[in-house]
This record gives C-alpha cells, structure tokens and sequence, in this order.
C-alpha cells in the first residue's frame, strides 16, 4: 500500500452529516488480528487490521462491532460514529475508485456469552476435567461482530487472515489454516494462525485449551498429501487417534463425489471443543464425544467436514440462502454411507430423516435480514430435494458429474441460489426453475392426484400433479405394472394411462426416491 499514509491523512472530520452520506462499496481483503483472551474475567482485548480496496468511492464505510464491545480507536485518529453495532468510518473527498487503505481497529470488553452452542452463539468459557479452562466460539447466529471488528457479511470474505492468538501461558491457542509461529513472554503464549484461502467472518474461529496435538496425513487418489492436525484434551489423546482416522475415510469419498478437498493450502484439523461442532473453515469444531451414531460413523465429523465443501469453498452470499450449505452437506451424509455400505443403506438413512419434515416455511428465508431459521427444512427437507433430483434424472454418472462441476464452477466464491439453480438445470439439460420454485419458495411438497376407474374394459389411471408452481412437470417412479416401478410424467393437468390392473392399492409411488405425497381422490361423476 505505497500511498496509505497519504490517504489516511486526506480522512476528515465532519462527523454530523455522516448517518445521511452515501456508503462507499469496498472489498475485504485480509484481516490480522491480535486477540488476548483472558480466562479469568471472560474478558478479550486486541485490534484488527482491515485491509481493504474501493470498488465504489462514497462518504463513509461501514463495519461492525457489538454495542457491549468498547472501540478503543481506529488508526490514524480517523473520524467515525457509532450506532449501535454500525461502524461509520468518514472516508476523504479525495478517496477514488482502486485506492487500497488500511484501518486498525482497537477494542475490548466482555463478548456474549453462549447459552447453547453453536446455535445461538458466542463463546463457551468451562473447564476440563482436570480445571484447566477450555474455551470455545461460535457465532453463525449472530455474526462475527459479536467478538471482532469487522465487515460481517456473507458475500465479501477476506482473502487472507492472520490470527496472533494470545492465552495464558501454560494453555493453547488454535484458530484456521497454519501455525506459523509460538512465541511465549512473560506470562503469555500467542499462537499466529494463518488462513491463505478466502474464508467466511463466522468460520474465524477461536479454541483455547490444554491441548494435546496429534499430526498425521491423508493421500488424495492422485497422490497429493494433505496435512491432518487434530487438538484433543490430553485425557483424550488416544481415543481421539483412533477414532479421528474416520476423517481419511470421510475425505476419500467426498473427494470422490465432490472433487479434491478444497483448502490443500491450509490443512484440514479437528478440534475438541466444549460444544458440540461447528464447520469452522480448516478448523473443524468437534464436540460430540467420540461417539458413532447407529449408522457406523460421527455425525460430527462427517457432517462438518461436508462443510469444507458446501459453506467454506461454495458459501451462500446471503444468510436467506442457507440451504446451499445445509441441504447439500445433509445429503453428503447418505453419499457417505452409498459409498462404504451401499445404496440401501444410504436410503436407509434418508428415510430417518424423512420423518424430520415440517414442511410449514420456504426454505429460502428473508433477503437481507440475517434471516433466522426456525425449523430444520433447509437440512432434511433439502437433502431430500437433492436426492429426488438425483432420482428425476436417473443418470448417477451425469449426476455425480454435476456435483463435481458445481464445486470447480464456484470454488472458494460467494454465491446465491439462482446461480446454484440455474447450473444444476443447465448442467442437467432439464428445466428445473419451477422445480426447484416448489421446493425452495414454497413450505409444502406437491401431491399426486389419482384414481383408478374402468371404463370400456379398460383400467385407466386418472392422475395430475396438485402442486403451487404453475408449470411443474416432474417424472416419478410409480406401479405401471403390478410391483414393477416405471417412470410417469406428472403435472398440473389430468392424464389418463391405461394399467394392467385396477385394485388401487397395486398403485404406489416410488416414496424412496421421490419427496412426492400420493393422494387417493374419488372421481367425479
């Protein structure tokens, strides 16, 4: 940044007309953080560095920082107001449109406490079994300005973090990407994390424990080595170097349904932490206590690891589009089980899930609003989605394919779910739009219409689709012929095909592969 100081010298002082100025458009490009967490007192102190350029020069930028955190100043004396949890930063008349600046935001106080990790957010501060404080953080729910000054939206992420976290010495400070340094003075260890890929404010993540480090690796089908760092609690050390090895196994097969693992460049580690997890990018927050689920395998680790993928590489530009996260990384869990035990199995495990469904709100939420989700659709419902998609196109090869390219077309990109939409239909060659206008905007799954009437010596199913998309047309999998499934066209409009039999209990929807409801309705005379 060869001008930087000249342009901080051009920021004014007219801080009165700044809440009606025009908002400068900027992009993130790194932050370096200094954090002193302080076990005794639940208290953080330190500063950010925010780097950033301007795409759109204006009057002011924006940031943000939770009203009970205390800005302690930001470099240069440069002139802001504070409302509420906003930031606004006076930008100088002379700031144009590629200018590069720099601010160092400085602050402490006492950040929100977590009542129930991950899900409504903050920080975790207990301790082990043996007294030692072990400390963790989430904030997805409620935005990283909850502990960091920062920009704290979804679609512009930092190309690079680096993260010098302090902790009593004695203790262990761990965060995303490398450690590239340790330094102990005094009574204090700071521990400097790097991250050299994009990553998401709510994936910054802070652990602070007694630590025991266990190092390993995992070589890709193509013989590429990639780093594998687990941080246990001591008492841990030995169940955790057993049962961690599940992660080679969770990276074999999502490598192979999804492509290569998408951060090489910053590891992939798992840390224990007092909450149950969290997909913290490189740095997987893991809770759930060594335990496998009666399917074989840690929920945990396989389902925050389909993370790195699906949030971390591919993440939602706004929060409304959480079911680009959820939905996929839900399904990834039954691809897990169809490649080491098989299909059944995997359908199996979708059918528990199937039970989990609301259908009462949209999975899309709100534009905009840091929209809350109060149900668990955009998981269960939307893998379900996923795997009547995969069904409707009964093609695994082009399928497995459009996966693999959904993640190379957006890697480490922000995205939204018309781009998400619009590639799975051109990819497919099928005209998803309404399909997926059903299953995303509306709270309810389209229903088959039938009946079973002879006429003329002839059985005939009489049959639509009852659905709140104009232009929904779908193939389903349905008894054509006694116990034997076929494909039939379903839409808004009555059909008629003639069946080889006419008890109506020998019709039957294929309901293991469509999220499709069947409805028997007596026909009109």
């Amino acid at each position: 940044m060869n001008n930087l100081l000249i342009r901080l010298a051009l920021f004014f002082c007219l801080l009165s007309p700044v809440v009606n100025a025009k908002e400068a458009v900027i992009d993130v490009l790194s932050y370096e953080i200094s954090l002193f967490v302080n076990p005794t007192f639940k208290q953080i102190s330190g500063s950010n560095t925010i780097s950033f350029a301007i795409l759109k020069p204006g009057d002011i930028c924006v940031f943000k920082l939770a009203p009970q955190l205390k800005l302690l100043s930001i470099s240069n004396q440069v002139p802001f107001q504070r409302l509420q949890e906003k930031l606004l930063v006076s930008l100088a008349p002379s700031i144009k449109k590629g200018d590069t600046l720099s601010l160092v935001f400085s602050y402490e106080g006492i950040p929100q406490v977590a009542q129930n990790a991950p899900w409504d957010g903050g920080f975790v501060w207990q301790k082990d079994s043996l007294g030692n404080p072990w400390i963790g953080m989430a904030c997805e729910g409620i935005g990283a300005h909850s502990w960091l000054p920062c920009k704290d939206t979804w679609d512009d992420e930092p190309n690079q973090v680096t993260f010098h976290l302090s902790v009593p010495k004695g203790l262990m400070g761990v965060s995303n990407g490398r450690l590239v340094q340790t330094e102990t003075k005094d009574a204090i260890s700071t521990f400097t994390w790097r991250v050299n890929n994009p990553i998401n404010h709510y994936n910054i993540a802070i652990n602070i424990g007694k630590y025991a480090h266990i190092n390993d690796f995992y070589t890709s089908s193509n013989g590429d080595t990639l780093s594998l760092d687990f941080y246990v609690l001591e008492s841990n050390y030995n169940a955790a170097k057993t049962h961690f090895q599940q992660s080679k196994r969770m990276l074999k097969a999502f490598e192979h349904f999804f492509g290569k693992y998408p951060f090489y460049e910053d590891g992939y580690k798992l840390v224990e932490t007092p909450y149950w997890g969290m997909e913290h990018q490189s740095c997987i927050a893991y809770g759930n206590n060594y335990e496998n689920n009666n399917f074989g395998f840690d929920f945990i680790i396989i389902h925050e690891s389909g993370h790195e993928w699906f949030a971390n590489s591919l993440t939602a530009q706004d929060k409304a589009d959480m079911w680009i996260h959820e939905s996929f990384t839900t399904y990834s869990e039954s691809l897990f089980i169809e490649y080491y035990y098989g299909k059944l199995r995997a359908m199996q495990y979708l059918q528990n899930q199937k039970s989990k469904l609301t259908n009462q709100k949209p999975m899309i939420g709100k534009y905009g609003s840091y929209h809350h989700f109060t149900d668990n659709d955009i998981y269960y419902k939307g893998a379900w989605m996923l795997h009547t998609l995969r069904n409707m196109i009964d093609n695994d090869t082009l399928w497995f394919n459009t996966l693999r390219d959904l993640n190379k077309k957006f890697y480490h990109q922000t995205i939204t779910s018309i781009e998400v939409e619009q590639f799975l239909s051109e990819r497919t060659r099928l005209p998803l739009a309404a399909f997926f206008d059903q299953y995303l905007r509306n709270p309810n799954i389209p229903v088959l219409e039938y009946f079973i009437q002879e006429r003329n010596g002839l059985n005939e199913l009489h049959y639509r689709l009852q659905s709140n998309v104009k232009g929904l047309e779908m193939p389903v999998l349905v008894t054509l012929a006694k116990d034997k499934f076929d494909f039939l066209s379903v839409g808004s409009n009555w059909k008629i095909i003639d069946l080889p039999y006419e008890d109506v209990v020998n019709f039957r929807l294929d309901t293991a592969k469509f999220l499709v409801e069947t409805k028997l309705i007596t026909p009109k005379k």
